[in-house]
C-alpha cells in the first residue's frame, strides 16, 4: 500500500469514526455510560479491574522492592538517554546545512503506522496489537504501584480513537499530591519499569526459544540476470540463492568469484540454487565476459551472468544475541535498516530462506513468522515507550521523578516552603523546555 493510499485509509476511517461519534453524542450514548472526551478521543472510564489491581498489589513488599529497583533504572536510563540526545543534537549542529536538509523529518516522531515510514502499514496489526500492550502495561502497573501504598483509585479505563489505543489508571491527584515522595516517584516509575520487563522478557522469548530453531541457508543471493546470458537460458531467476557449483559450496561472493575462476569458456557446471523453499539443480554452460562487456581484459574470462550479493540472511545469527552490542544496535536498528535499506530479515521475502528446525517446527511458516513479528514489536515498542517516558520533562513520568528528585534536594534549604517549591517548578519546568528541544531539534532542523 503507498502512502498515498495508506494516508486516504485514515481519512474514511475518521470520517466514518466521526460520524458514529456523532450519531452516539445526539442519543446521550456517552452520558448514560461515563464516557467522556479527550480532544478527539474517548475516554471510557469504569470502576471494574480495581478490585483485581487491589489483589494484585497485595503482595506489598514485592512491588515495593520493584518499584525501588524502578526508580534507579529510571535514573540511570534518564541520564543515559539525556546524554546520547545531547551528543545527537551537537553532532546534528555540526552538520553543514545541506546534510541537515536530508535528515528525517518530524513525521518520524508521530506513531502513526503509514505516516510514520519506520511503522510501515505492512505490519499495522502487529503494531496496533504492541501498542496496545505496552499501554495498558505501563498504566497498569502505575495502578498497582497505587493500590500498593493505599492510595485512592479512581477509575481504571480504555482511551479510544478509531481503535484502543491503550489503557490508563486514573489516581486520586490529592492522594498522590500529598503522600511522601518515595512513594510517589516508586508509582511514577512504575510504568517505564514495567515496558523495560516486558521489553526483555518478550526478546527473550524472540531470540531464545524462536529464532534459535531458525537456520539460513548459505549461499549467494542473486540481485538480477544479464539479458540473454547463460544463466537466463538456464532458467536462474533473481532472488535465488546459489548455494554450490560443480559440488563446492558457495557461503559468500569470496566462494562465487574464486570457484568462477576455475570453471573455463563453454565448460558446462552443475549450479544448485534455493527458491521458494526448494533446491532445484541446473546446468550452465558460461561463455566469455567480454561478449558483454566488450572489454578486451574480459576476453578469457568466463561469465554465466548473475549480479549477487552476500545472502543477507547471515544477520539473523546476530539477532540471535541480544545481549551484545551488535544484536542489541541491530534489534533496535531494524526498523530504520527495513525503512533505508529495504531489507528487513524476518520478513518475506527474505524468510524464505531459512529452515525452521527444533520443537516449532511443526508451525506452518506463516504463523512461525507472525508471532515471531509481534515479537519484535511488542519488544521494540515497549523498549520506545520505555525509553521515551524516562525523559527528564512534563508531563512524562521522568519529568515529575526528576521534580521530585529537585524537591528532595531544595528540602535540605533554610527557606519558606512556598519559595522551595517555586524553585522546584522553575527547574522543573526550563529541565522539561530543554529536553524538548534536544529532543526535536535533529527532527525540525532541517525545516530552518
Amino acid at each position: 500500500m503507498s502512502l498515498l493510499e495508506g494516508i486516504l485509509l485514515i481519512l474514511i476511517l475518521l470520517i466514518v469514526y466521526g460520524v458514529i461519534v456523532l450519531i452516539l453524542e445526539r442519543k446521550n450514548f456517552f452520558k448514560k455510560h461515563n464516557i467522556s472526551f479527550y480532544g478527539p478521543a474517548l475516554l471510557i472510564r469504569t470502576r471494574k479491574g480495581i478490585k483485581l489491581l487491589e489483589r494484585i498489589s497485595s503482595r506489598k513488599k514485592f512491588w515495593r522492592y520493584i518499584g525501588n529497583a524502578g526508580i534507579i533504572l529510571c535514573i540511570i536510563t534518564m541520564i543515559w538517554i539525556v546524554i546520547l540526545l545531547v551528543e545527537n543534537m551537537w553532532t546534528v549542529m555540526s552538520w553543514t546545512p545541506e546534510q541537515q536538509k536530508n535528515l528525517p523529518g518530524i513525521e518520524f516522531g508521530l506513531v502513526i503506522p503509514g505516516i510514520n515510514p519506520i511503522l510501515p502499514l505492512d505490519y499495522v496489526v502487529y503494531i496496533i496489537l504492541a501498542i496496545i500492550i505496552a499501554v495498558i502495561v505501563h498504566e497498569f502497573s502505575h495502578g498497582i504501584l497505587t493500590c500498593v501504598h493505599n492510595l485512592k483509585l479512581k477509575s481504571l479505563g480504555v482511551l479510544y480513537f478509531i481503535i484502543p489505543l491503550g489503557a490508563f489508571a486514573e489516581p486520586d491527584e490529592e492522594n498522590l499530591r500529598t503522600t511522601r515522595i518515595s512513594n510517589r516517584m516508586r508509582i511514577y516509575a512504575a510504568g517505564p519499569t514495567a515496558n523495560f520487563i516486558v521489553a526483555f522478557i518478550t526478546i527473550l522469548i524472540f531470540s531464545f526459544i524462536f529464532l534459535s530453531g531458525v537456520q539460513p541457508i548459505k549461499g549467494v543471493q542473486v540481485i538480477d540476470i544479464v539479458e540473454n546470458s547463460p544463466a537466463e537460458k538456464a532458467n536462474l531467476t533473481a532472488n535465488s540463492l546459489i548455494t554450490t557449483i560443480n559440488n563446492t559450496p558457495i557461503k559468500d561472493v569470496s566462494d562465487f568469484l574464486k570457484a568462477m575462476r576455475h570453471v573455463k569458456i563453454n565448460q558446462t557446471i552443475t549450479v544448485t540454487y534455493y527458491k521458494n523453499k526448494r533446491f532445484y539443480n541446473t546446468t550452465i554452460t558460461p561463455t566469455s565476459k567480454y561478449l558483454f562487456t566488450g572489454n578486451i581484459s574480459d576476453r578469457n574470462k568466463s561469465f554465466i551472468g548473475v549480479n549477487i550479493t552476500n545472502s543477507l540472511t547471515s544477520l539473523i545469527d546476530i539477532l540471535k544475541q541480544p545481549f551484545t552490542t551488535n544484536g542489541f544496535l541491530l534489534l533496535y536498528s531494524l526498523p530504520f535498516l527495513s525503512y533505508l535499506v529495504g531489507y528487513n530479515p524476518i520478513a518475506y521475502p527474505y524468510t524464505e530462506y531459512y529452515i525452521i528446525k527444533g520443537p516449532l517446527n511443526w508451525l506452518p511458516p506463516s504463523i512461525f513468522w507472525g508471532i515471531v513479528n509481534l515479537l519484535f514489536w511488542i519488544f521494540w515498542l515497549n523498549l520506545v515507550v520505555a525509553l521515551f517516558n524516562v525523559l527528564p520533562m512534563i508531563p512524562l513520568d521522568g519529568g515529575f521523578i526528576f521534580t521530585d528528585i529537585i524537591r528532595t534536594l531544595t528540602s535540605k534549604l533554610s527557606l519558606s516552603e512556598e519559595r522551595k517549591e517555586r524553585i522546584v517548578r522553575n527547574i522543573s519546568f526550563i529541565t522539561s523546555i530543554l529536553t524538548l528541544f534536544i529532543v526535536l531539534y535533529p527532527w525540525i532542523v532541517k525545516y530552518l
